[in-house]
């Protein structure tokens, strides 16, 4: 007679390969994993910033390689979640637009700061949600 240890020994390994069939599956079918940050970036920055963070001429500031972000990144989740209200330098071109504070929780603004790191700002921090409670 077998035991629970017994199924659960050869139960496992089945359930980790449906697992990973499954999410091969859904790579293959719907091309690469989008980024958790890039809806939300879509929805509340993407008007604004643009879709490759280049900004709006001179009234709002560009995200690509942006130097202002990149030297405050500690700053961003402030940013975010308050908006910025004073005038600022973004390399080297003066901005005085105001930029309105969205409410999210900590794990969207987390993904939000990842995804503009990762396809913007190019710097070598990581952004998680107990970083951004901290902020």
């Amino acid at each position: 007679m077998y035991t629970y240890s017994t199924y659960i020994k050869y139960l496992a390994p089945l359930i980790i390969v449906i697992i990973i069939g499954v999410f091969v599956i859904n790579v293959a079918t719907h091309g690469t994993i989008q980024h958790p940050g890039k809806p939300l970036y879509t929805k509340h920055c993407e008007q604004c910033h643009g879709e490759k963070g280049e900004g709006i001429r001179s009234l709002v500031p560009p995200l690509a390689q942006a130097d202002f972000a990149s030297t405050n990144f500690d700053s961003l989740p402030c940013w975010i979640t308050n908006g910025i209200s004073r005038p600022i330098t973004v390399n080297g071109q003066l901005f005085d637009q105001p930029m309105y504070g969205i409410k999210l929780d900590e794990v969207q603004t987390a993904n939000i700061i990842s995804y503009m790191n990762d396809e913007f700002l190019k710097t070598d921090r990581t952004a998680n949600s107990i970083w951004v409670k901290k902020q």
